[in-house]
């Protein structure tokens, strides 16, 4: 697997030398040819830089070394160097994953994440699921055998991840993420979805967490969690009509679920309902910063062109072409992170762990000690709503003709410029707290 690389003077220039040229017959071609498309030269993709790649680099120099625990094989260590908390772990008992003969109501895959890497957790595995993101091109796909080993190497996933990973329903048509919500039968085999595609901040508390186990406490709201069918799924014949007689409430306010499973092989007992809300998030808000990458390439090049063409390149009027598909994409980010369309909440949203309290702590502060990370847990997820992952090296790697749409995007609704209907959920001191923690907070946010 390749972790990095090297290039001597002499073939950076020869590079350099040949995108000048590719760029010069294109805009000759562009010049002579009214007729002719904008297509930027393609290039082989780089080496990945993603969080797993960047450690496979330490450990083979030896920088860094991962214990291996008799019982759990790498994942304490791997949670320890990744920073990733405990706290943070989801119990899934729906069979929706690589290891459907291992999951089940009474041996759940467990779940752990902080704001780049996901790591999955099956009893008895030989292997840890992991999935990491790339600044640039998404998700990422690995594999870790828990076998001890002298030397600890990650394995590079693709088709098999990237049948489910990869779809347009799910994630959008990219590398991606998704938390779905079905129904299962009483060995965790899905009956019938609570919630069609993946589920997203929009979706209703009570169409999320089927087939998850979720400890804490969601106001009045029922949600979808901790059931599962007494019956097989072949035994359920009109499957939409049986998914309305199910009884979601009795088990929404779970603190602790005992008698559901063996705890001993967790590293928690829990499956706090704060970190299945959050991560809900952050797997769409992911997936739509993937999309703003693709979309960017040719959006630049046709930029570049224009440029050299000597046209307006301030003028959206377009509905078609590159630079359409770019804003269409980026305003679909850009409202995401602002959580548009959010679901309401019931009532005070509490989890079981230090879950919360974790996660708040890791972002930056403006003067006034506010955070894109405080929670809210009472009427909506975040007190002030614009994503965490504006600070994410995804996000920042975006490149400026992306990133600059997304700021004028945000400047135009924070300031009331954009007068949409569909932010009117985001109060006057809303707007104003938000710009004023991302003029503090982000350096490269036009003041």
């Amino acid at each position: 697997m390749h972790t990095g690389f090297s290039r001597s003077l002499g073939v950076f220039a020869l590079v350099v030398t040949t995108v000048v040229a590719l760029l010069g017959a294109a805009a000759a071609t562009l010049s002579s040819s009214p007729t002719a498309v904008a297509r930027r030269p393609r290039s082989f993709a780089p080496a990945t830089r993603d969080p797993i790649a960047r450690l496979q680099s330490q450990l083979d120099a030896g920088e860094v070394v991962l214990a291996h625990d008799s019982l759990l094989g790498y994942l304490p260590a791997l949670l320890k160097t990744l920073h990733i908390p405990v706290s943070s772990q989801g119990l899934v008992f729906s069979r929706t994953s690589l290891q459907t003969d291992k999951i089940t109501p009474w041996s759940p895959r467990a779940i752990y994440f902080n704001d780049d890497v996901y790591i999955g957790y099956v009893q008895e595995s030989t292997f840890l699921e992991i999935a990491a993101v790339d600044p640039v091109r998404g998700a990422i796909f690995y594999t870790l055998s828990q076998e001890p080993r002298a030397r600890v190497v990650f394995s590079r996933e693709t088709t098999t991840c990237l049948m489910c990973h990869q779809s347009r329903s799910a994630t959008g048509g990219v590398p991606g993420f998704m938390v779905i919500s079905s129904i299962v039968d009483r060995h965790g085999y899905p009956i019938v979805g609570v919630h069609d595609g993946s589920t997203t901040d929009a979706t209703p508390l009570r169409q999320r967490f089927g087939g998850w186990y979720v400890t804490g406490t969601a106001g009045a709201a029922a949600h979808a969690g901790n059931v599962y069918s007494p019956k097989l799924s072949h035994e359920v014949t009109d499957k939409q009509s049986y998914r309305s007689q199910i009884d979601m409430a009795t088990e929404s306010a779970r603190t602790d679920l005992a008698g559901k499973f063996d705890p001993a092989p967790y590293l928690s007992a829990h499956s706090d309902v704060v970190a299945l809300m959050v991560l809900v998030h952050q797997t769409v808000v992911h997936n739509l910063i993937t999309a703003v990458h693709e979309a960017a390439p040719d959006a630049v090049f046709e930029d570049s062109m224009s440029r050299v063409k000597g046209r307006d390149t301030t003028s959206r009027g377009s509905s078609s072409g590159a630079s359409a598909r770019l804003r269409r994409d980026v305003s679909k980010l850009v409202r995401a992170m602002l959580f548009v369309g959010e679901a309401s909440y019931n009532g005070t949203v509490k989890g079981t762990t230090t879950y919360a309290e974790d996660f708040v702590q890791a972002g930056p502060r403006d003067a006034q000690g506010r955070s894109l990370r405080d929670l809210d847990l009472e009427t909506r997820l975040f007190k002030y709503p614009l994503s965490f992952l504006m600070y994410s090296d995804s996000f920042n790697a975006l490149p400026d003709l992306a990133k600059g749409e997304i700021y004028r995007q945000l400047r135009a609704i924070l300031t009331g410029t954009d007068p949409s209907a569909e932010f009117k959920h985001l109060q006057p001191s809303d707007r104003a707290a938000i710009l004023e923690i991302l003029e503090a907070t982000k350096t490269d946010f036009p003041r």
